[in-house]
């Protein structure tokens, strides 16, 4: 996730609340690659901590416009290789290409994720005022089929079918944009 360079003129609260934003949205990502690196989840969360403490200290060297997610993905990669280099003895330490692959795959998934979150943006803004209320209902009020039906005066089959062709038109669409 990139940041523009605008929002860092701000006060000190402004950039507390980028960082926590940036964090957050990719806290979970940075975890699974944690664990990828050290098979262990108490460790990974131990050095989820940590770099999230790093992050927060060092948030000011942070360049805006760059990409969140290579910046913390490098830093956890490193507290995650000294923690390996500490306990070498008890871990398994693969040499520092694969984790450093590991990391360049992060960061490649990261983009086409980001990449692809876009896309579904613009395609959600395409559909009709209809598909968008059963979206709605569906994914963000979390109603089951059979509320739903009920609620458009449909049969639980009909909203399936309807659900079934709002999704494809949305891969379609995501599809065309990312290979445009």
């Amino acid at each position: 996730m990139n940041v523009k360079q605008d929002n860092f003129d701000n006060s000190p609260e402004e950039r507390h609340k980028i960082f926590f934003q940036l964090y957050a949205n990719y806290q979970n990502r940075l975890l699974g690659y944690l664990y990828m690196m050290l098979h262990n989840e108490n460790d990974a969360e131990d050095i989820l901590q940590e770099t999230a403490a790093t992050l927060w200290e060092q948030f000011d060297t942070f360049e805006p416009g760059t990409n969140f997610s290579a910046w913390a993905t490098r830093i956890a990669r490193n507290k995650a290789l000294n923690f390996l280099k500490k306990n070498s003895r008890s871990r398994v330490h693969f040499g520092d290409d694969f984790y450093d692959r590991i990391a360049a795959i992060e960061v490649e998934n990261d983009q086409a994720l980001s990449e692809r979150s876009q896309a579904l943006k613009k395609c959600l803004k395409k559909l009709s005022k209809t598909d968008m209320e059963l979206l709605s209902v569906r994914y963000i009020k979390g109603s089951p089929m059979k509320t739903i039906a009920e609620t458009f005066g449909r049969s639980k089959t009909g909203i399936y079918h309807s659900m079934a062709r709002i999704h494809n038109l949305l891969h379609s669409c995501i599809e065309r944009s990312l290979q445009s």
